[in-house]
């Protein structure tokens, strides 16, 4: 196994968030009580939230292997999942909750998805990253090479509303997702693996760092941002 996938093997998290945001989105879905929630993403808190708090009988899917062999030692049921990929069920869904990045085609496709796959009246999360404001053309071109075409935040706004959904709220990602979420562990696990990288993967490291930088240059352009919809 390289380095690098070592480093982020041993992150809780792979991408930006927190406890506490989670917690946040999950209070603005309102007094809801699903019987049968999926959900997909790269961490265990948000299923754990979702199980605690609701009582939902939860699936939780992961794009990695050891991801969902981890939850499954966690008790969840579990599976892999591709990406940009909504599991279809025999039982309706009454709760999705989707932590994407950003999906190669736009958002419209996966809204789709997730409207088909969940009952009538229930509530999806839907995470995905955005631009907040018009990005400058060094970020636009870095961002989009590096994660895919974010889409302007009321871009899947309408995108939501054209499937059929309704808004009930939207949450944006804070800062300190990026920062104390995700970039500290990174840093600290490539310290801590400083010296035991191969030849070839120096590139690796450079892009993480790169990614870092960018991020402290151009954080007010880009976030996640968590959509609560109903349908």
């Amino acid at each position: 196994m390289s380095s690098i996938s070592i480093i982020f093997n041993n992150l809780d998290r792979p991408t930006a968030g927190s406890e506490e945001t989670a917690q946040k989105v999950l209070s603005l879905c309102g007094n809801i009580s699903p019987k049968n929630a999926l959900f997909i993403g790269d961490e265990y808190f948000t299923p754990t939230l979702i199980k605690k708090q609701t009582g939902a009988e939860i699936s939780a899917c992961f794009f990695e292997q050891f991801r969902a062999e981890r939850a499954a030692a966690k008790g969840f049921s579990s599976r892999v999942v591709m990406p940009f990929e909504i599991p279809q069920s025999e039982n309706p869904r009454d709760f999705i909750w989707y932590n994407g990045v950003s999906a190669l085609e736009g958002s419209a496709l996966l809204l789709e998805q997730i409207y088909d796959n969940l009952e009538k009246g229930g509530t999806a999360v839907f995470r995905t990253l955005c631009w907040l404001i018009e990005p400058s053309p060094d970020t636009k071109c870095y961002i989009e090479r590096r994660f895919g075409k974010p889409e302007a935040l009321d871009a899947v706004l309408r995108n939501a509303k054209e499937q059929g959904f309704k808004i009930r709220d939207f949450y944006i990602a804070p800062k300190t997702d990026w920062t104390h979420g995700l970039y500290e562990p990174l840093k600290a696990e490539m310290q801590r693996l400083e010296g035991a990288s191969e030849d070839g993967e120096e590139t690796g490291i450079s892009e993480l760092n790169k990614e870092m930088y960018m991020f402290d240059l151009h954080s007010e352009e880009y976030s996640f941002v968590y959509y609560i919809l109903e349908k």
